[in-house]
């Protein structure tokens, strides 16, 4: 969600705002660019009902791996904590309470104008990783081909809003992990 909150802010302060880089970010049309089957299955899952009481150990031991592995470059003091708050209780309802205002963030993008006209390059995961593996249900090799097609053309789309905007698509990395895997093309964009 901080690509939103990125556009929301230089929205509503754009003389504040010297330029964006947009990794992965959330979308208000994103739905509207994906394959209907994708969009389709997907909004099938309630996912505050898909959340248990307490985690079962081994989803804990999973994804406290996984977690462990994608930040074993950062300080074990920062790795440590970041790692125990994804797969607390806590970590994971705070990402539920954030998507559920998904809705009206996306109305606030809509109503709020287009972004100021200063420099934005947008970071597109063209590849898969553990996390999106781990989360797959139901989905296809042709579903994940078209999800990433219609994100490249969304964010070719949201590029162009500016007359200095690129995408740039990055290989190796999946949603949740180009800010771990390939901080060279985020340190590069900014």
């Amino acid at each position: 969600l901080g690509g939103a909150y990125a556009r929301a802010y230089a929205q509503r302060f754009p003389d504040e705002v010297a330029g964006l880089v947009l990794v992965e970010t959330e979308h208000e049309d994103y739905d509207a660019y994906m394959p209907k089957e994708l969009t389709e299955l997907r909004g099938e899952a309630d996912v505050e009902q898909l959340v248990p009481d307490e985690l079962p150990e081994q989803v804990v031991r999973f994804y406290r791996e996984l977690f462990a592995k994608e930040l074993a470059g950062l300080p074990d003091e920062v790795r440590d904590v970041l790692v125990d708050h994804h797969v607390s209780m806590d970590g994971l309802r705070e990402g539920i309470r954030q998507a559920a205002n998904r809705d009206a963030l996306h109305e606030e993008l809509r109503a709020g104008g287009p972004v100021p006209d200063v420099p934005m390059i947008l970071l597109t995961a063209v590849g898969m990783d553990a996390f999106k593996e781990a989360v797959l249900v139901g989905e296809t090799e042709e579903m994940l081909a078209a999800e990433i097609d219609g994100k490249r053309r969304l964010y070719d789309t949201l590029a162009a809003s500016v007359s200095r905007g690129e995408n740039r698509l990055v290989d190796g990395t999946g949603h949740a992990s180009i800010v771990w895997r390939r901080p060279d093309a985020v340190a590069q964009a900014v």
